[in-house]
């Protein structure tokens, strides 16, 4: 059974990177320790968990939401595409017939859904999917952080362009042939070139929303999240 530590660092995790606190809020150990009616021993650790993970910043009262500039998000959107990029070499050689049944039937899903919400998760459960499928839970592990951290610090809000749900499929289906086929570099190869896509996209989708946000005259506003955008 999860303890009390993990629950609440779990809740909490989740609560950062669904746009559940402001980006001023202030997380107080002991407010929380009423919150969930555990000491404040659990909190506290939770808390550091949350720190180690690169999502908070101590402070003398409690901890604050970490930020990120620029150059740290492309550092981070940099490290996710390597990894990434292994991960799917390292499933194309591991891959089992349970795993590609996995891949094949969260794409056959995108097919299926028809709200945007829907046909993101699916997408994003697909990756999920070819970590498991490479079977390095080191891997895995650092890209659960990176992916906390990038919706921490990129609360990209701005909706995906018409048609580009039919072009990230057809990525999706190219790996997928290819680890089907045991080709790691064509894997590799074609992971990169998609996690490359998807950044230059959301970095076109901050600065246009920035740009539409800024008052005449003031530097831009920081954008809002919204949660269910696809692989962020």
């Amino acid at each position: 059974m999860a303890s009390a530590r993990d629950t609440i660092y779990e809740t909490l995790r989740s609560r950062l990177t669904s746009g559940h606190y402001p980006e001023d809020a202030s997380l107080i150990p002991q407010t929380l320790s009423e919150e969930f009616a555990v000491s404040r021993t659990p909190v506290r650790e939770a808390l550091g968990l949350l720190e180690r993970d690169g999502l908070l910043v101590s402070t003398q009262r409690g901890f604050t939401l970490r930020r990120r500039s620029d150059e740290e998000m492309l550092e981070v959107f940099e490290a996710r595409a390597v990894l990434e990029s292994s991960a799917a070499y390292a499933a194309a050689l591991r891959r089992s017939p349970i795993d590609l049944a996995r891949l094949d039937d969260l794409l056959a899903r995108t097919r299926t859904e028809s709200e945007p919400a829907a046909i993101r998760r699916c997408f994003n459960l697909w990756h999920e999917a070819v970590r498991q499928a490479a079977h390095n839970q080191t891997i895995g592990g650092l890209l659960h952080t990176l992916d906390a951290q990038a919706k921490l610090s990129a609360p990209w809000k701005t909706p995906l362009a018409e048609g580009t749900f039919d072009t990230s499929r057809d990525e999706h289906e190219r790996m997928t042939e290819a680890i089907r086929a045991q080709d790691g570099e064509l894997a590799r190869t074609l992971m990169l070139e998609h996690q490359a896509h998807d950044r230059d996209t959301r970095i076109l989708q901050l600065v246009s929303q920035m740009a539409q946000t800024a008052p005449s005259g003031s530097a831009p506003a920081p954008p809002t999240m919204d949660p269910t955008q696809e692989e962020t």
